[in-house]
């Protein structure tokens, strides 16, 4: 290395700790700006009847079931093995007490090619699911509320290219068995029965969907009662609302026990392609809501258009599954999902029951021991 002064520039290390103090007091006033904002809009929202709050149901008295997926991979042969696995959680509420619990499991095992099987895996998991359900419509006793954490509808998403053939015909399966559901027991479901089984989905997606069906045409699919300038009111705030962040907006606005309005999401969206078609033509509706102070806004998801379902309905439904999250916690869910998702952790241990089934899958292959079962036979003609 030659001696003498050269200019060596500027370290990482001193890079950081300058952009740091530099940028700390910018960032910081940025953040406070989007804060005072939601803080200056959430006042509106609430007035006009976007969020509103709700009562629990305490005691609660009622029969619920939980189904919940769970899946997991490992690499193997140049493709992927995974065990996927759907559990129902059946609970009884007497007063708020729990008195009887039942539960009911599918566990599928098997390899795929690697080719989007993030996709299949989805598609798996959500047939599981669905065949759960047909199990459950099928006896004598029903429960009156079923919270399940897989859609209840694929989205335009999730439609795979046509040459694709061994995921495309996981995804038929997959909207056969919803069109199949939907045909036989759509009776049994409420709505559409209004003594019937209630079916919801949860999950954590479409965060902020809400704010675009505030428009003057996409009001007719909201049920419940909006203040009549919340479109013309939104509207100037709306490039404001877009550069704070809908996610974080809906997040600072739901408060403790309190949900926005509800809106058919297939009626404010122009390019739907929500499949199976049968079942998208009796619509999906929509909502946020937020149980406690600690958990997170959550998305629940019913069939049905805006003139099937009315603000009662829709709070009382929201009501309940509040009422069954006890835990005010990040990661709390509805008791009997909870429950589900529990039985479902044998699943998810590493190493486990996957790492066992591929070790002795390796050792069949090797001892060619799957080539002589199929051979038994044609070594007794042989004979």
């Amino acid at each position: 290395m030659e001696n003498g002064s050269h200019n060596t520039g500027a370290p990482v290390s001193q890079s950081i700790v300058a952009n740091v103090q530099l940028g700390l007091p910018a960032t910081v006033s940025k953040l406070s700006n989007k804060m005072m904002f939601i803080d200056k809009i959430a006042p509106l929202l609430k007035n006009q009847g976007v969020i509103r709050t709700l009562d629990l149901i305490q005691p609660i008295t009622i029969n619920c079931a939980g189904i919940s997926t769970a899946h997991r991979t490992t690499n193997a042969f140049g493709g992927v093995l995974y065990m996927s696995g759907a559990v129902r959680q059946d609970i009884s509420i007497q007063e708020g007490s729990i008195y009887q619990t039942k539960q009911e499991s599918i566990v599928d095992v098997d390899e795929i090619d690697d080719l989007d099987w993030q996709k299949k895996l989805k598609f798996i998991d959500m047939i599981n699911a669905y065949k759960l359900l047909i199990e459950t419509m099928e006896e004598k006793t029903l429960p009156k509320l079923i919270i399940m954490d897989v859609p209840l509808l694929l989205e335009r998403s999730d439609t795979p290219l046509s040459d694709r053939m061994d995921i495309m015909k996981h995804y038929v399966l997959c909207k056969e068995i919803i069109t199949k559901f939907w045909s036989n027991y759509k009776d049994k479901v409420y709505p559409f029965n209004k003594d019937g089984v209630k079916i919801a989905s949860i999950g954590g997606k479409r965060f902020g969907a809400i704010f675009f069906a505030l428009t003057n045409e996409n009001l007719k699919y909201v049920p419940d009662p909006i203040g009549e300038t919340i479109a013309s009111e939104l509207d100037q705030y709306m490039s404001k609302m877009q550069t704070v962040g809908i996610k974080r907006l809906l997040k600072g606005i739901l408060v403790k026990r309190s949900r926005t309005a509800a809106f058919q999401f297939d009626g404010i969206t122009n390019d739907n392609r929500m499949e199976p078609v049968s079942v998208r033509e009796l619509g999906l509706m929509v909502m946020h809501m937020k149980a406690g102070y600690n958990t997170p806004p959550l998305l629940i998801e019913v069939l049905g258009n805006s003139s099937d379902w009315n603000s009662e309905m829709l709070d009382k439904l929201c009501a309940e599954i509040m009422t069954l999250i006890t835990f005010d916690q990040a990661k709390a869910l509805p008791i009997p999902l909870w429950y589900a998702k529990y039985a479902l952790k044998p699943i998810e241990v590493r190493p486990g029951i996957l790492e066992f089934y591929k070790s002795h899958a390796k050792e069949m292959l090797k001892n060619e021991s799957l080539e002589v079962v199929w051979k038994e036979d044609l070594d007794i003609y042989d004979e």
